[in-house]
């Protein structure tokens, strides 16, 4: 591969979950990885002891001490900038709450994103969690419209590759997509929609796919600490949502 990839890492508050995901992530390495991790909580003793020995076994392991509650597109934005500091070219989004469950092939999906400049995104899949590919509409007044896929898939390669416009905060991007299209801080979660409808229409838009070829683990673990700020998803930022996009509800789904 012509250039590092950098695991894009977000952890808050749940330190257990972080141990034993970036486990899986270290079980399942590849020499093309760089690991940042971005860390919003407090930090411990054993945090302390954990990271310095990941780090000290690994020098492309990379750990940064946000500020606590900085939000999830702060610390996805600042991940990213430090990637592209490094000249990764890609960059894999995951979290604390996602498990690697192989050694990924990830050369395949890069020959694709290649093989056009505005292909940017190719979202993967997760065991636990609900269909996410979808296209997105905003319905003026009212709220974003998840609406059912409508373009057929691309084979390359014997490898499927769905269009889609709105996927799982689980891919792979060129790091330039990301660069050129940053999360909006403001939103220290419910980002999503607000993320790709941004990305669809913007000037320096880029293609969103999806392949089932890579899947990893969602791991649902909410402890009580982390449901207090969790909370705020359903009354802060969809009031944040709606103020933004002058609508009266967050999100409708098309029933398939």
């Amino acid at each position: 591969m012509e250039s590092k990839i950098a695991i894009i890492y977000t952890t808050f508050i749940r330190d257990k979950l972080m141990y034993k995901t970036i486990q899986s992530i270290i079980k399942n390495w590849s020499n093309d990885y760089i690991l940042l991790i971005g860390d919003q909580g407090n930090f411990t003793k054993k945090k302390k002891e954990f990271i310095i020995e990941i780090t000290n076994q690994y020098k492309n392991i990379h750990y940064y001490k946000l500020d606590f509650d900085c939000g999830l597109s702060f610390a996805r934005n600042f991940l990213v900038k430090k990637a592209n500091k490094l000249k990764c070219k890609y960059c894999f989004l995951t979290a604390d709450s996602i498990m690697f469950t192989k050694k990924y092939n990830l050369k395949p999906i890069i020959k694709f994103l290649e093989t056009e400049s505005k292909k940017g995104i190719i979202g993967f899949g997760l065991y636990g969690k609900t269909s996410w590919e979808r296209n997105i509409e905003l319905i003026p007044g009212q709220c974003f419209y998840l609406k059912t896929l409508n373009k057929s898939a691309i084979i390359f390669e014997n490898n499927k590759f769905q269009p889609c416009e709105i996927c799982k905060n689980f891919f792979l991007a060129k790091t330039e997509c990301l660069i050129n299209n940053k999360w909006d801080n403001q939103f220290k979660l419910l980002e999503h929609e607000d993320y790709f409808w941004r990305l669809k229409n913007s000037n320096k838009s880029y293609q969103v796919f999806y392949t089932d070829n890579i899947q990893g683990k969602y791991i649902y673990f909410k402890s009580s600490k982390y449901n207090y700020y969790r909370a705020r998803m359903c009354s802060e930022f969809v009031y944040l949502l709606k103020k933004k996009y002058k609508i009266k509800r967050w999100i409708k789904h098309e029933i398939i």
